[in-house]
């Protein structure tokens, strides 16, 4: 039998590579092997703390099957090849909101898609980072930033009279922290107030307990979406969605 192999045309943002676990389980239980190219910047994290079966992680930069397609706009598909630029979806679909384009782009209903991915956790980075930044006890985690490239959004206020940490990715690349090493501080919060980011869909599959705050994804001046960008994505009942 002839190997069923499909590409996938969404290298960036690491929330949208979360997001669409979903549908990559469906293409895979289709018998397809999917390969999945990454922008450099998430290569090694991707590669490291998200293992499947029949899913390959690979460089943009590197040779793949069906290349060819890749960074084109169109579906191709015949009985062994399925090419899925997911990133234009909502371009198909725009009435739609964006994440939820991507799963309706191709008539995959949405379900939860926290049981479609599992972080390998490293237990002693995620301790080493709880002991850099201090935190214990009651404390707050404020993120204002979002993007590949973290920018700020609004910068939105929090009352506390809790010790308060604000996320810094830039301190974190200097003191080797990635992204996932947070997972047991956003578990141990007392609060989390956080623009709309890729943190969003840890914060959604692993904070049970957490009071978890989610401000409008946006610059200064731009008007306000009523976080209607989101719609359908997170499942946890904890979050409270605000509208400054």
């Amino acid at each position: 039998m002839q190997n069923k192999t499909c590409l996938i045309y969404q290298p960036v943002g690491l929330g949208d590579i979360l997001w669409i676990h979903g549908l990559v389980d469906v293409v895979i239980n289709e018998g397809f092997t999917v390969y999945y190219p990454v922008g450099d910047i998430y290569y090694d994290l991707v590669v490291k703390y998200l293992k499947k079966d029949n899913l390959i992680w690979v460089r943009e930069s590197s040779d793949f099957p069906l290349k060819q397609y890749y960074g084109t706009p169109n579906i191709h598909q015949n009985e062994n090849e399925f090419y899925l630029p997911v990133s234009f979806a909502d371009r198909y679909l725009p009435k739609c909101s964006v994440m939820a384009a991507k799963y309706y782009f191709i008539s995959v209903p949405i379900s939860d898609y926290r049981k479609s991915f599992d972080i390998i956790r490293n237990n002693e980075r995620e301790n080493k980072l709880i002991e850099t930044y201090g935190l214990t006890g009651d404390y707050v985690i404020v993120n204002r930033a979002f993007g590949t490239d973290p920018d700020d959004s609004d910068n939105f206020t929090v009352e506390t009279d809790k010790k308060v940490h604000v996320m810094n990715f830039k301190q974190d690349k200097s003191n080797g922290f990635n992204i996932f090493d947070w997972i047991k501080a956003f578990e141990n919060a007392s609060e989390i107030h956080t623009v709309g980011t890729c943190i969003c869909y840890l914060i959604d599959k692993y904070c049970q307990d957490t009071e978890i705050h989610m401000y409008q994804r946006r610059h200064q001046n731009q008007e306000q979406t009523h976080h209607n960008e989101i719609n359908l994505v997170y499942r946890n009942p904890n979050w409270i969605y605000e509208n400054e």
